[in-house]
């Protein structure tokens, strides 16, 4: 499955602490550099802007962040692709808060301090996905030409 991905997954990594971005990027650059081209930002602005411009296949983003949170992170991203799977990452949240985020279509979550090889595991999970789909949108695109 893994070999019929046309093009590398993009991952946009979303967190208000540099350092945690700075880790994050590396774990999944030295894990999975191969399948993915992994963007890391500290700034809100700066990855909606992103979002606007790249089709983003995975979002990695905290969920308790200032001025644009995760959730509006999230709603955004999928706005703009329909198809990205987004995991949430935290230190503490409430109930409601990923009660909704799975309501949005999160994925999954991960909580703070991050377990490096269950972020690679779940990152490996939501790559084998977006193949899946990517094969059977090339599949229907195909079939409708030919």
């Amino acid at each position: 499955m893994e070999s019929s991905m046309a093009r590398k997954v993009n991952l946009l990594i979303v967190d208000d602490d540099p350092s945690m971005v700075r880790l994050l990027t590396r774990v999944v650059e030295r894990q999975l550099g191969d399948k993915m081209s992994i963007c890391g930002l500290s700034d809100a602005s700066e990855a909606l802007a992103w979002l606007e411009r790249n089709c983003c296949d995975i979002l990695v983003s905290d969920i308790d962040m200032p001025e644009v949170d995760g959730l509006q992170m999230l709603r955004y991203a999928k706005r703009r692709n329909a198809w990205t799977q987004v995991i949430f990452i935290t230190a503490h949240t409430t109930w409601e808060k990923l009660t909704e985020a799975v309501e949005f279509g999160a994925s999954d979550y991960l909580l703070k301090p991050i377990d490096h090889d269950d972020l690679v595991s779940l990152l490996k999970q939501q790559y084998v996905r977006c193949a899946r789909w990517q094969t059977a949108v090339l599949g229907t695109l195909e079939a409708a030409v030919g």
